[in-house]
């Protein structure tokens, strides 16, 4: 992997974390459970 695609990597990992944090419940991300519950229920 390129050091730009790192980069770009990195950068799509932070805006979907964003958006997920934006629309879950802040009870739901106090665990990796909950976190995971709602990765998993992402469509693929």
């Amino acid at each position: 992997m390129t050091f730009e695609e790192k980069q770009s990597l990195q950068a799509a990992a932070k805006e979907i974390a964003s958006i997920l944090y934006k629309n879950t419940s802040p009870e739901a991300l106090k665990t990796f459970e909950g976190i995971e519950k709602i990765v998993r229920s992402l469509p693929p």
